[in-house]
């Protein structure tokens, strides 16, 4: 059904937020330009094409998953991805469009896009990591979404990619170094876990950045130097309204979730270290500290837990990416002891961290707390 009001926790996946109905009904739009019936995605939903018109329209996660799931099954060999990557242009994305097209610098608009991205595709949230010269922005998937992952990585990815090249102003791109070399930006990659599909090549040329697949994990590399580059249409005072408003947004969107855990967790990873207290996470959330403990345990975990969870993680992406030594990685993530640190990380993988970056099977990140 399309969601006009209320929490709606019976449809909603795990208490996360809804999904524009403007993505889906461009997704069923591009199924119909590549030959293939769109209709077939709407059976047995509760909502039609004209229901998707409204600017506002919104859909249940779940929905959006069943959707997504046909048009991949009926289009996805046509290199849909890509296509809808091209279809879903700026002012679909709406304020959070906006906050980026105006930001002063790259990155901002980064920052807007990493903070604000569930608003939009509530399947994935992004990480952002210094490793040397380079900007790292992983992918993460928030729940299991079968058959759906390695398209949505690719779908968001070549989206990302397609609106960093559109919007950054080309005179200050080159002036920074940063010019188009055969029609790629210098220095910006794409990683996907997935291997290569046989559809792109037919897109390689028209990607401004190298794809390349059966790597690691979801990775997009920027120069760290890119940030620093002027977006097209910059004005701050204008991005900071956009900001704000999708700020508000959010914090309507994290109220209502019915799982406090998954969006505390969500939030935390977009923050520096050191990690906020219980009590000022307690009123972001516009509750006591005693609440939001025990609305975690009946979740079945703790703030100490989810913190940990984090901090895991961001952990091991430092030491598998940057050359920063341990002791400049404790202090980044908060540790003013390089000793609590060091007991923390062999509890958490088994091994010390300097053992952990010398090699052997590295431990999967936290999914979830």
């Amino acid at each position: 059904m399309v969601a006009t009001g209320g929490t709606g926790n019976e449809r909603q996946m795990l208490g996360l937020f809804l999904v524009p109905g403007v993505y889906m009904r461009v997704l069923a739009e591009t199924v119909r330009q590549l030959g293939h019936n769109d209709r077939l995605l709407y059976q047995g939903l509760d909502f039609s094409p004209d229901d998707l018109k409204a600017n506002d329209s919104r859909i249940f996660v779940t929905d959006a998953i069943v959707m997504a799931q046909r048009a991949l099954e009926l289009a996805g060999k046509d290199g849909l991805s890509f296509l809808l990557a091209r279809e879903l242009r700026l002012t679909i994305h709406g304020t959070l469009g906006f906050a980026a097209l105006t930001s002063p610098t790259f990155e901002g608009a980064l920052d807007s896009v990493r903070r604000y991205m569930q608003l939009r595709a509530p399947f994935l949230s992004m990480k952002q990591s210094l490793a040397g010269d380079r900007v790292l922005v992983q992918l993460c998937t928030e729940f299991d979404v079968p058959r759906l992952y390695e398209f949505l990585a690719e779908t968001v990815s070549a989206t990302l990619i397609l609106l960093t090249e559109q919007l950054l102003d080309r005179a200050d791109a080159e002036q920074n170094g940063f010019a188009l070399e055969g029609g790629k930006l210098p220095g910006v990659s794409v990683c996907l876990r997935g291997p290569e599909p046989s559809y792109y090549r037919r897109f390689a040329a028209q990607l401004p950045v190298r794809f390349e697949y059966g790597q690691a994990e979801e990775m997009l590399i920027f120069p760290r130097k890119l940030l620093d580059v002027r977006m097209r249409l910059a004005d701050a005072e204008a991005s900071r309204m956009a900001r704000d408003q999708c700020e508000f947004e959010l914090q309507k969107a994290l109220r209502e979730q019915g799982d406090i855990a998954l969006a505390i967790r969500n939030m935390l990873r977009m923050m520096p270290g050191p990690l906020p207290s219980l009590e000022v996470m307690a009123e972001r959330f516009c509750v006591s500290s005693r609440t939001l403990k025990r609305r975690l345990a009946d979740r079945g975990t703790s703030y100490r837990e989810i913190v940990e969870a984090v901090l895991k993680d961001r952990a091991i992406q430092l030491l598998r990416y940057t050359n920063q030594s341990v002791s400049e990685i404790a202090y980044e993530l908060g540790y003013a002891d390089l000793s609590n640190f060091s007991r923390a990380f062999r509890k958490w993988t088994g091994k010390s961290a300097s053992e952990f970056r010398e090699g052997g099977p590295d431990p999967a990140p936290e999914v979830g707390p």
